[in-house]
């Protein structure tokens, strides 16, 4: 038998070859297995460093998000708690709009409430509408008081309206404050009056004084207009609209040439005729002189019935070199007869002031008579000098109540007569002022007589010799006269009866 084809032999070779077999298939399934162990792997990981840090940047900004609005909803509510006056707060949520309201609960101590609830409301409505829906959106609306000073509070409707903004993680915040603020007096607990700011008809007689000045000056003519001017109606404590603020006043006005509606004045401009207590006081800072020195003596020296021609321009000169300053009380028939005097008497610091028309005894004549001497007066003294004359002297200083409110001027009387209209001496006038000048007064003479201004000079040295000041008027009056008074002195005031 041949060796090679023996039984066993070929048995075992076959065996060897199945086992060979065998082992490269395991090797095979093992290494496919490893193979589809890591692809899986691969595609498992893969998809995980896609997915997963997708899902915590989402729960990491929705965190983000819920802490800043936690932290801004805290911020608002304290702001609010720490008010003066306590509120209560509604809450509304509209899909991603989330609306506080804040409420004074005190309601009594804001008479004009409803008013400025309504245009609370207002505006918020205006907001919800302009916000856009598909973003977090918190609105705010409240009443902001602000402390003018002591006498006044101010309340104003204001909305904040805070937007989420997505790539910076944070709120924008834009506030809308209303258009009207509530002004409240603090002592009545009711709205704010110009009763409270100007205290008397007096002082808006005043203030109208220069609202009609204000207007005149504005005007690229004010003689064309100047009688519709005169004649507009006066400001009233209760009829005249107003615009309150601290270091100003905006006054509503009738019709009128010029077209305005409304005059704006701070008060700088009428610091004599408001209450400190109701303004900023120091939006009068040196609006008005100082007081006068009680330590020294003060008098005033004014002259009557001029312009004249001869007289005044000499008494002019004698001023001009003693460094004195003095009032003219001015007849209007002479100041249309001499308007270049009047120029030179203002041109030169003296004050102008209005005598009347033609010196008639107010008193004796009819209210229309009343009314056109002091117009005619007015016009023709702005016409020289673009002015209106603030204070008035009326002639023989005749006035009652009913010719002082046509004038609707400070009445200035005097203290100390010369008695030079009766002297017509010179030597009569210095003795006379010598023997009756005191203190805080008001020296009447007349620029129309020769006589007169040749005491001047003397007088003059006399009253200096004496220790005295010499004031004009407005300046001895502390520029705070009013009309419906007359004034003696700065400390001798009175009512017109």
């Amino acid at each position: 038998m041949d060796k090679n084809n023996h039984p066993s032999r070929t048995r075992n070779s076959r065996h060897k070859k199945n086992k060979y077999s065998f082992s490269k298939k395991i090797a095979f399934l093992s290494v496919f297995a490893i193979s589809f162990i890591l692809v899986c792997g691969g595609v498992y990981a893969t998809y995980a460093m896609q997915h997963q840090p997708k899902e915590a940047s989402k729960l990491e900004e929705d965190d983000q998000y819920e802490q800043k609005e936690a932290a801004l909803l805290e911020k608002i509510r304290k702001d609010q708690n720490q008010e003066e006056f306590k509120t209560t707060e509604q809450e509304k949520t509209d899909g991603s709009i989330q609306t506080l309201i804040y409420e004074p609960v005190a309601a009594d101590s804001i008479p004009q409430l409803p008013t400025i609830k309504t245009e609370l409301t207002g505006l918020i409505d205006v907001a919800q509408k302009n916000s856009p829906k598909e973003t977090a959106i918190k609105l705010i609306g409240y009443v902001k008081r602000v402390k003018i000073n002591e006498q006044v509070i101010s309340y104003q409707p204001v909305v904040e309206t805070y937007t989420w903004d997505q790539e910076k993680k944070d709120w924008s915040e834009k506030t809308e404050q209303g258009k009207n603020t509530a002004f409240v007096n603090q002592k009545t607990k009711q709205p704010l009056s110009l009763q409270d700011i100007f205290i008397s008809e007096a002082n808006v007689l005043a203030v109208q004084q220069v609202v009609q000045q204000k207007l005149l000056s504005e005007s690229p003519d004010g003689n064309a207009i100047i009688d519709d001017i005169l004649n507009m109606p006066s400001i009233s404590l209760d009829g005249t609209a107003f615009t309150y603020y601290s270091d100003k006043i905006s006054l509503g006005l009738p019709e009128n040439p010029t077209g305005k509606k409304e005059i704006t004045l701070s008060y700088k401009e009428i610091a004599g005729y408001v209450n400190p207590e109701f303004i900023d006081v120091s939006s009068i800072k040196d609006a008005l002189p100082n007081p006068l020195d009680p330590d020294k003596k003060y008098i005033s020296l004014t002259f009557d019935d001029g312009p004249n021609p001869e007289t005044t321009p000499r008494l002019l000169d004698i001023l001009k070199e003693k460094g004195v300053k003095a009032t003219f009380f001015m007849l209007g028939q002479n100041v249309v007869k001499h308007e270049s005097v009047v120029k030179r008497v203002a041109e030169e610091g003296h004050e102008v002031a209005s005598h009347s028309y033609s010196h008639p005894q107010l008193t004796g004549v009819d209210a229309q008579t009343v009314k056109e001497e002091v117009q005619n007066t007015d016009k023709a003294i702005y016409h020289a000098i673009g002015k209106l004359p603030t204070d008035f002297r009326p002639p023989y200083g005749a006035v009652n109540k009913d010719v002082a409110a046509i004038i609707g001027k400070p009445i200035i009387q005097w203290s100390v007569d010369s008695q030079d209209w009766q002297s017509h001496n010179a030597q009569a006038i210095i003795k006379r002022i010598d023997d009756t000048a005191y203190n805080d007064t008001i020296v009447l003479m007349h620029d129309i007589h020769p006589e007169t201004v040749d005491a001047v000079s003397t007088v003059i040295d006399h009253l200096r010799g004496a220790g005295y000041e010499i004031l004009p008027s407005k300046e001895l009056l502390g520029k705070k006269a009013k009309p419906l008074h007359m004034y003696y002195g700065s400390k001798d005031e009175r009512p017109v009866q």
